[in-house]
């Protein structure tokens, strides 16, 4: 069996594992733990992602949508496409109905197409069974582990999101994540920049701003979902990505705009805030709803210029509390309630400093 890779950031990496994969055995070719193989070729678990999601597209693997009882972790359902998704299933070992989670219970897994290779149809079979026989021994979840593939890491890739747009949600279906981070970035008064500018270089410059904010977004591990106006929203499964995200976009804003004619000076604010939604398909595309998402708008709202506000869900995040202290040691607490949410906030507004201003 031949086998060719492709990767646009690191062929070299993608040639490795297309060598390792053309000389292991049949069985490892059934649900490939890329994670483990990425720890030996020491490849990072988005770059190594990136290279099997190309695999997919190019007929290299077949990707398997596996949906594990939340209780006791076993099969329930497989499908191999996102539009066969399930919203709801019945789980025959422990006779109860369960909603699908993409990450808690939802598995994807990455085998070898069989135009390059049939493999036995025991491997399933046994993968199967030995699930079953670890449920009967009392082991639950079996197949949770720290390199096991969690549904929302494939719809947050931006590879994926890019090569596989039609694998969207069909109709009303949703699915939901427990927890997921937004992002929403702002233009401040970009109506009335309409006023003081042509139609067409307004378009050019709020066009220029967004799209520095949805590549930063992605550069920083996050995805950007839409953009909205002079908004763009951006989600992520990582909190302390998010921020770091938020900081770097502001940054780089406040100095890219240092050289312009005054009136082009455009500043932004951004809200961040943590918190359960629903993945479903708006505009043909995959997007995000919810009380987390909206919430996130009411937060972005209440920043002044050039400020970042985050809800307290992520300001108890370890990781965003150490992203905190890197750029300023003052924050300021405010208490709010929004109109039509029936939630109290507690928001965190950190004033973040451009470095050359203030190295100067």
């Amino acid at each position: 069996m031949s086998m060719k890779l492709r990767c646009k950031m690191n062929q070299k990496a993608a040639d490795k594992i297309a060598a390792f994969l053309t000389n292991v055995s049949d069985r490892l070719l059934f649900h490939i733990p890329l994670y483990e193989i990425g720890k030996a070729f020491d490849i990072p678990r988005e770059k190594i992602l990136d290279i099997f999601i190309q695999g997919v597209y190019d007929g290299v693997f077949i990707l398997e949508w596996i949906y594990h009882c939340p209780t006791c972790g076993h099969v329930v359902y497989e499908a191999s496409s996102l539009q066969q998704a399930s919203s709801q299933n019945f789980c025959t070992v422990c006779n109860k109905v369960f909603n699908n989670t993409l990450d808690t219970n939802i598995e994807v897994c990455f085998s070898i197409h069989p135009r390059l290779k049939t493999l036995d149809p025991a491997f399933k079979l046994n993968y199967i069974a030995d699930m079953g026989k670890s449920i009967r021994n009392g082991k639950y979840r079996t197949w949770d582990t720290p390199d096991a593939i969690k549904g929302v890491e494939i719809i947050q890739n931006n590879l994926y999101r890019e090569l596989m747009r039609s694998e969207v949600l069909i109709g009303d279906q949703v699915l939901p994540l427990k927890n997921a981070t937004v992002l929403f970035a702002d233009v401040i008064n970009s109506t009335k920049l309409y006023a003081s500018l042509d139609d067409r270089k307004t378009f050019s410059l709020l066009k220029e701003y967004t799209c520095i904010l949805s590549d930063t977004i992605e550069k920083c591990g996050g995805v950007p979902v839409k953009t909205i106006g002079a908004a763009v929203m951006g989600t992520f499964i990582d909190p302390g990505k998010a921020f770091n995200a938020a900081v770097k976009a502001l940054r780089y804003l406040m100095k890219h705009t240092q050289n312009k004619p005054i009136q082009e000076q455009l500043e932004i604010k951004i809200g961040l805030h943590s918190g359960p939604m629903l993945a479903v398909t708006l505009n043909n595309r995959l997007d995000y709803v919810g009380l987390t998402v909206n919430s996130t708008i009411d937060i972005k709202d209440t920043a002044l210029p050039n400020e970042i506000v985050i809800s307290e869900a992520l300001f108890n995040n370890r990781s965003v509390k150490r992203a905190i202290l890197s750029v300023t040691d003052t924050v300021q607490k405010q208490q709010i309630r929004f109109k039509g949410n029936p939630d109290n906030h507690t928001l965190y507004h950190i004033k973040i400093q451009n470095r050359s201003r203030k190295n100067r």
